[in-house]
């Protein structure tokens, strides 16, 4: 294969989509409290909590006590509760915040990269990854993309979730390694350094998290909270 320099992972989190359907689910409440526990479902607690606060969103609640105290630190919350819900939270608010609950129409908040950092061409019948749970069927270009069940990347996506490689939908091909996962694009082409979308915005033409979860059978919510330490996060305003 050959090989590219320097590896990218990165979640990127538009904090006005937070916003803005924050804004649309309250907007007939008179008060709302947001499940925030697991880093706010992997979008990430501090940032996430400012633009919610911004939207008017009068409560959090959080996994841990630190997460409690770094709200309190960070000046957002007046309210704030750790473990689970009380009974009389008011209007909670979770996943359908980010995008990631099918039954309420909302854009996603986050966009997943990782970076090729190999391209081979390889004949028909090679068998790709471990156990050769995927062969090609005919001469095809196979790109090898820095993210891996290490970062959280479910491996039951195996064979099954969409990316997006340039202009080439493929999908996740073969068993996903710890580091890495291969993605087979027939005759496109691509080159090291190139962004794979593992999912984004559908309007965009790219697939969702909720095709992820559509094909692997894993709620979008769980998909995004196990996402690792090593992607980075990047927030638009």
């Amino acid at each position: 294969m050959t090989a590219g320099h320097g590896v990218h992972r990165r979640a990127t989190i538009d904090l006005s989509v937070v916003r803005s359907t924050a804004a649309a689910l309250t907007a007939s409440l008179h008060d709302s409290t947001a499940d925030l526990r697991a880093d706010a479902y992997g979008h990430g607690l501090i940032p996430v909590a400012r633009a919610l606060s911004e939207a008017g969103v009068g409560g959090f609640v959080v996994s841990r006590v630190e997460d409690a105290a770094a709200l309190a630190d960070d000046g957002v919350a007046a309210r704030v509760t750790v473990g689970g819900p009380p009974p009389d939270a008011p209007s909670l608010l979770g996943p359908e915040l980010f995008g990631l609950e099918p039954r309420v129409p909302a854009p996603p908040a986050m966009r997943l990269e990782g970076e090729i950092i190999a391209v081979k061409r390889v004949a028909a019948d090679r068998g790709v990854s471990y156990g050769y749970t995927y062969r090609t069927s005919r001469p095809s270009t196979l790109v090898l993309v820095a993210l891996g069940y290490a970062d959280g990347v479910l491996r039951l996506a195996s064979n099954k979730a969409p990316v997006q490689v340039g202009a080439t939908r493929g999908r996740v091909t073969g068993r996903i390694a710890m580091d890495q996962f291969v993605v087979d694009i027939g005759d496109g082409a691509a080159s090291p350094g190139d962004p794979v979308v593992l999912f984004g915005d559908p309007a965009a033409g790219e697939p969702g998290v909720l095709d992820w979860s559509d094909a692997i059978g894993v709620s979008a919510a769980v998909i995004t909270s196990r996402l690792g330490r090593r992607i980075e996060r990047l927030y638009r305003a």
